[in-house]
């Protein structure tokens, strides 16, 4: 009856999945767990949307505690990967269990999981998996591996195939398998884009009111800070504040105050209507709300919005951190922008590197003419 819109609760609870779910686990007699939501998430793929959607709501309303669900999904994961290769279980379950899962864990403890930390938890146990099973075909064991079968595997898949050197790392250090070398896979050198586009999309942002308010917000965000889509969908109202009468924002930790244009922006996404539907209404912090109640917004569907609104969200993110490590040096850009001082002090060679290539091309136009 506190709803704004009480009917549609009324439906939600005549024809919802996930209403039936709650009338069978109250009707239990019991306090519900989380162990209870997924016991009934792994009956099936419709079960599991069903029960996300419950377990966000009961944890939004207190009725459970909050629970990391990206960790709890990469213990899923292996789970159900044990059950299909129990074969292997003498070596992905220590692997994931004191390997991957503690980094995973530290991680979230520095900032919120994203989807993005399961899938890189998900992509190291299939390359381990998917070896395994290639050596198997040749009825060879982990132990029997040599550095050529390794590298022909590499060579006839994939680049996520690299990333199986977390695993045969581990399993050298270990003595479950030789020293097998498998080379960092390289990254692409980051492209930006030029000054004059720079400035113009982020003049579109903070003014164009055609534009979604959550696309212009991010889009800020992206352009004025360089901030990871995933970093940027974790941003809640505490990461604002006020200080002599200017509002800053904490990226790390060091306030940043903020151009009266993209204060005023980031207000107004404060302050904008609730989401449709009735669970709309669930308490929350998020500046990117996200469908489930009480969670924020994926990265990828941040990243859909931008693109589809001419935002380039990897180039966009290159130019801002040029320009900004042009400015500044490493040891002030990293607790200001949360980048590893290490990685401030790469962008402030790249920075420095585009200057010397703009400084030789303009010598070389003064010299033909």
């Amino acid at each position: 009856m506190a709803a704004e819109h009480p009917r549609t609760v009324l439906t939600w609870l005549r024809t919802s999945a996930s209403a039936r779910l709650l009338h069978e686990t109250a009707a239990c007699g019991r306090l519900l767990t989380h162990v209870d939501l997924d016991i009934v998430a792994g009956s099936g793929r419709g079960a599991a949307q069903s029960t996300d959607y419950l377990r966000s709501l009961l944890v939004a309303f207190g009725v459970l505690p909050p629970r990391d669900e990206h960790l709890a999904a990469i213990e899923r994961h292996l789970a159900r990967t044990l059950t299909r290769h129990p074969e292997y279980a003498m070596l992905l379950g220590p692997y994931v269990r004191w390997s991957v899962m503690p980094r995973a864990r530290r991680r979230a403890t520095r900032s919120a999981s994203t989807r993005g930390r399961a899938r890189w938890a998900y992509t190291r146990i299939n390359t381990a998996v998917a070896l395994l099973e290639h050596l198997a075909s040749l009825d060879l064991t982990l132990r029997d591996a040599t550095q050529l079968e390794i590298e022909r595997w590499l060579a006839a898949g994939p680049s996520t195939r690299y990333e199986v050197r977390d695993f045969l790392v581990w399993t050298a250090r270990r003595g479950h398998s030789d020293d097998l070398l498998v080379p960092h896979r390289g990254k692409a050198e980051p492209e930006g884009i030029d000054e004059d586009t720079h400035w113009d999309l982020l003049q579109q942002c903070l003014h164009d009111e055609d534009l979604p308010l959550d696309v212009r917000a991010a889009g800020c965000l992206l352009l004025l800070f360089g901030q990871h889509l995933t970093h940027i969908i974790t941003l809640t109202t505490g990461h604002l504040d006020h200080q002599d009468s200017h509002q800053t924002i904490r990226l790390d930790s060091t306030p940043i105050r903020l151009p009266q244009p993209l204060a005023t922006l980031l207000t107004r996404l404060i302050d904008q209507q609730p989401r449709q539907g009735w669970s709309g209404n669930t308490p929350g912090t998020w500046l990117f709300p996200g469908s489930l109640p009480g969670t924020h917004r994926s990265a990828s569907s941040l990243a859909r919005a931008l693109t589809r609104h001419g935002i380039p969200i990897r180039a966009s993110r290159a130019t801002a951190l040029v320009k900004l490590a042009e400015e500044m040096p490493p040891a002030v850009l990293a607790p200001l922008l949360g980048l590893h001082v290490i990685t401030a002090l790469q962008w402030r060679r790249r920075a420095a590197t585009d200057w010397t290539a703009y400084l030789q091309a303009r010598q070389r136009g003064l010299a033909d003419r």
